[in-house]
């Protein structure tokens, strides 16, 4: 076989190699986002369904802006999921900073009557510093997600 003919159908694997070393190497020292419960409320009600609003501070530890992009969330009363949903939280996690952002679920009234247990687990998916880390994300390549978890008792005086 050409030698030729042999090192370009090999081109595309090294260019992705390539890439990828660039890529990981320039973001492998960034710490991922972390998040926080900041309060929940009910923000409608009617005879089926609620409206409830978990607010969440995220905060950047990172000494660059951290873009957020989308979020995947489960929201348990009980032992039962009630609701799943995927949201953008559309920001962008400036320089060691934290921004509040709200998840909205829309669970079955009945469940919330007196004191219950809820549970939000997630992950946020988010583009890390460095140059070639939008490419990466944009392309799959890389995909980086940080977990979410809030936990906590309504206490809703029924």
């Amino acid at each position: 076989m050409n030698t030729t003919r042999l090192m370009l159908d090999r081109a595309p694997l090294l260019l992705t190699a390539l890439v990828l070393l660039m890529g990981l190497g320039g973001c492998s020292n960034a710490l991922a986002p972390s998040f926080e419960a900041v309060g929940v409320r009910e923000v409608e009600r009617d005879a089926d369904r609620s409206v409830l609003e978990f607010s969440v501070r995220a905060t950047n530890p990172n000494p660059d802006p951290i873009p957020l992009r989308s979020i995947s969330y489960s929201v348990t009363i009980g032992d039962s999921i009630v609701f799943e949903g995927v949201r953008s939280p559309e920001t962008t996690l400036h320089t060691f900073s934290s921004h509040d952002f709200v998840l909205p679920a829309v669970v079955p009234s009945a469940l919330l009557e007196g004191s219950f247990d809820y549970a939000l687990h997630g992950s946020v998916q988010y583009i890390p510093p460095g140059r070639l880390s939008e490419v990466l994300f944009d392309a799959e390549v890389r995909v980086p997600e940080a977990p979410i978890e809030i936990v906590g008792t309504i206490n809703t005086g029924d």
